[in-house]
């Protein structure tokens, strides 16, 4: 969880180490790309440093064309995605409109996944997590 509000920087400079790295949880983006720059390089780099992995961003567009509305309908896609045995990376682009997705990674605790949880931190800089479960 980030406590402190994160200063704006080129997300292309850390994106590597963020993705790599265990330890780094964090990456902020600039105000003037906003989200959907933080997130097409957070993606671009997943799909260079990871490419036989799934790789899944979950937005409102993502939900509509896969007709989920509810956390459950979310875990029985995630649980396809896992099922052929392949590392699955999920980001989650902004506020989804699924109640408790959030709880729902507990489930995956121990498996194959790592969830990214990407939003506006204060003062509009975008930012992406890395969510421990």
């Amino acid at each position: 969880m980030v406590n402190a509000c994160p200063p704006q920087s080129d997300p292309r400079l850390n994106v590597a180490d963020f993705i790599s790295n265990k330890d780094n949880m964090a990456l902020a983006g600039l105000v003037v790309e906003g989200m959907e720059g933080l997130l097409e390089v957070v993606l671009n780099e997943l799909r260079k440093q990871e490419p036989d992995t799934n790789i899944v961003k979950v937005d409102r567009d993502f939900l509509s064309d896969e007709n989920i509305t509810f956390a459950r309908e979310l875990g029985d896609y995630i649980d396809r995605k896992l099922a052929d045995g392949k590392k699955l990376n999920l980001i989650i682009a902004g506020d989804i409109p699924v109640v408790g997705w959030n709880l729902l990674m507990e489930k995956y605790k121990g498996k194959n996944i790592q969830v990214y949880y990407c939003a506006q931190a204060c003062r509009q800089v975008p930012l992406c997590t890395k969510l421990q479960i």
